[in-house]
């Protein structure tokens, strides 16, 4: 056997020597290592995770992107193409062509103008140029004339040569038209054939660029996302003209398949995810979405210096245990017992950071909700989605009509513009009605969905919803759910949807499905139907929402047997148990609407804040939030001259501070009113003028309700005091 040599050997000793002088410090660089190597897989794991999560948002936008221009492009090819045929007949009467521009304008808002350039001497007593021209003027009238000239010289035109080099439609190059359009344009253009089969002409429409920067400008995830559209010669057709298209435009050049991700540094150093891909047709044009790395994991690198803070404190305080367990075999137990407890700290961190993403199950203290979706094919039209702010359930259902990729790009829209809409609207008929006009614009093939979408206020039970075309939910062991059906969205942009709302009792639970459910059919085709199902239903007023989910597709299976699923399936089970508050602290303070009393009310909630033993600082933010929320019910529920009460309830059950501040002035929703002027510091303002932005920062959460011809806005901070 080799022997090891002497002076490996002699650091091999000497290492081991040093552990075992040094295990405390060995104890602590382990830890330190295992801490920092947890932290960072859960960091990485998260922003893969998110990645994919905005990749699919993108891709999401990009399609919706896509449909949009090509919708527009396609019935400008559409028409010049039929055109194309129709003034073969006309190539007779040099004199009519003049009236069919005018007509194709006319007839068409997308075209800004329209030409028919003939072959040079085509009609020899027209000479070499005849181009008959027509343009929609920027006051709406039609403005007709001949263009063609040794100056205007369209022979030597894209737009003119290559759809004759080519003998089929073509898009131009982007180019500034001084003569005709006077507005950048491009321009499609197809050849016109004599009935000899010779090419006569070309007939052209100019379409202005402008409708495209609105286009690249609308519905961006973020709002520093920049958006540009290039032509296959990477002419900028909408967007800003900077240094960052520059070097995707660089990177796209070497990429044959034109369309992918990648990842670039701007000129500041800032780390964009560039997207892109074509719009496809006859075009040869590209989209290109860039997001800011910043935007994307702004929040998470903020909860991983949170996280590293309490660590690096719980590293200091394990390596003093250990120190100490070399000398007393009770500081080792509280050593291994401390780090249980950072384990279970990493296990929680774990959750949070998983917390982050989209989740099969909501449950807490108020509500238990579970979703199923089960599509027919590899992409469905069925969709569900909720979420919780402000104490308040946001939920959704629908279908669209059809199957396969367009419903899915419907559905997606549909399902994109829930998230984006809900955000600042409580309102369920005004989302439905944002979620219509935004489906129904450009939407030339006629598709829609049904669509069921309800908020549901957790505290008091208030169910709000609005219905378009979708099966009525039902609310089990009572009834369906009285629901005006509506038209579905995506057919009428300028339909008013219907509120409505009702009161779910605690313990009550809300079924909702799709048509996949009652339609799924056996092998003799017929369909399980709203009987069987209404029946199954009334049997489970006991289950939990994943039970219940998971016996109706356990029944749906048995039903459907060998035939093969003949439509999406999707259901969702709502669970309501509003939390039972027991409150160790209860004041009330009534007050007059006058902006003197500020001054009583302050002294108020600042004594009962002291008696709680809330340290100052904390205590002086509940009190600007409260002064706050007080001047705006002042400025805005009793007008001018009016003169009312304003109650202050004050509440805590131990976990939760509650403020309930009653009024009864005019209907105001203070959560809809952005107004924030935060120029100075939260110390050196004045009470009022910060607004509900203010407010949102200072507290965890707040509540509107219109009550019994009441205002009833909740301000929620959780606190739990120790003794």
């Amino acid at each position: 056997m080799p022997r090891r040599p002497s002076h490996i050997g002699a650091l091999w000793e000497r290492l081991k020597s040093g552990v075992k002088t040094h295990t405390s410090l060995t104890l602590i660089i382990v830890a330190a290592f295992l801490l920092e190597l947890s932290t960072g897989v859960m960091y990485y794991s998260a922003q893969n995770m998110i990645q994919r999560a905005v990749d699919r948002m993108v891709q999401r936008e990009m399609n919706a992107l896509y449909l949009c221009i090509r919708n527009k492009l396609t019935k400008v090819e559409v028409t010049i193409d039929n055109m194309a045929w129709m003034i073969t007949d006309e190539l007779m009467h040099p004199d009519s062509l003049l009236r069919v521009t005018h007509q194709i304008v006319e007839h068409n808002p997308l075209i800004l103008g329209s030409g028919i350039t003939c072959v040079p001497y085509y009609y020899s007593e027209k000479g070499r140029w005849f181009e008959p021209y027509s343009v929609r003027k920027s006051d709406g009238t039609i403005e007709s004339m001949l263009l063609g000239s040794k100056r205007h010289d369209y022979t030597t035109s894209e737009f003119y040569t290559r759809p004759i080099t080519k003998n089929k439609g073509h898009w131009c190059e982007p180019y500034v038209d001084s003569d005709g359009a006077k507005a950048k344009v491009t321009t499609y253009g197809v050849p016109v054939h004599d009935k000899k089969g010779k090419i006569a002409a070309v007939v052209v429409a100019d379409i202005s660029l402008d409708w495209l920067e609105e286009v690249v400008n609308e519905s961006r995830i973020y709002n520093t996302t920049q958006r540009f559209i290039v032509t296959g010669k990477y002419n900028l057709l909408a967007g800003e003209d900077n240094a960052l298209l520059r070097q995707i435009l660089k990177h796209i050049k070497s990429d044959p398949a034109k369309k992918g991700t990648v990842i670039l540094e701007d000129e500041n150093g800032n780390t964009k995810h560039v997207y892109y891909t074509p719009v496809g047709g006859i075009t040869d044009w590209l989209i290109i979405n860039a997001l800011d790395d910043n935007d994307l994991y702004r929040k998470l690198r903020t909860i991983r210096i949170s996280l590293l803070t309490p660590m690096m404190i719980g590293l200091l305080f394990i390596g003093f245990i250990v120190y100490r367990s070399s000398r007393n075999l009770e500081h080792l137990r509280k050593v291994n017992s401390e780090k249980e407890r950072i384990g279970g700290e990493l296990h929680v961190a774990s959750e949070i950071q998983q917390s982050m993403l989209p989740q099969g199950q909501l449950k807490n203290d108020s509500v238990e909700l579970r979703g199923f979706l089960k599509p027919v094919r590899e992409v469905g039209g069925d969709l569900y989605d909720y979420f919780v702010r402000d104490e308040k359930l946001f939920f959704c259902i629908g279908d669209v009509s059809g199957k396969g990729t367009p419903a899915a790009m419907l559905m997606a829209v549909a399902h994109t513009k829930f998230r984006d809409f809900s955000i600042h609207e409580n309102n369920p008929a005004r989302i439905m009605q944002r979620i219509n006009e935004t489906t129904s614009e450009g939407n030339e093939t006629n598709m829609f969905a049904t669509l069921f979408l309800g908020v549901l206020d957790l505290p008091t039970g208030r169910l709000r919803y609005c219905n378009a075309g979708h099966d009525k939910p039902v609310i089990i062991g009572r009834e369906t759910l009285p629901a005006k059906p509506n038209l579905p969205i995506g057919l009428f942009p300028d339909f008013k949807y219907e509120l409505q709302e009702t009161i779910l009792d605690s313990g009550s639970t809300l079924f909702l499905y799709t048509d996949g459910l009652t339609e799924a059919k056996n092998t003799q085709h017929k369909m399980l139907g709203l009987k069987r199902v209404m029946a199954l239903l009334d049997d489970s007023t006991d289950l939990k929402p994943s039970q219940l989910l998971k016996k109706m597709k356990e029944v749906v299976d048995t039903y459907v047997g060998d035939a093969e699923q003949s439509d999406d399936l999707t259901m969702l089970a709502i669970h309501y148990t509003p939390k039972q508050f027991k409150n160790t602290l209860d004041e009330t303070f009534v007050m007059d609407n006058d902006i003197k009393e500020v001054a009583r009310f302050s002294e108020f909630i600042k004594g009962a804040l002291g008696r709680m033993g809330i340290e100052k600082s904390m205590a002086h933010q509940l009190r600007l939030a409260a002064e706050e929320a007080i001047v705006n019910v002042i400025d805005y529920a009793y007008p001018p001259g009016t003169e009312g009460h304003i109650e202050v309830r004050m509440m805590y059950d131990g976990t939760t501070l509650r403020f309930k501040i009653i009024d009864s002035g005019v209907a105001f929703d203070p959560t809809a009113k952005e107004k924030a002027d935060t120029t100075l510091s939260a110390e050196d303002r004045q009470i009022g003028g910060l607004g509900i932005l203010l407010v949102r920062e200072l507290m965890d959460s707040i509540n509107y309700e219109r009550n019994n011809g009441k205002n009833v806005l909740t301000l929620i901070k959780n606190i739990e005091l120790t003794n």
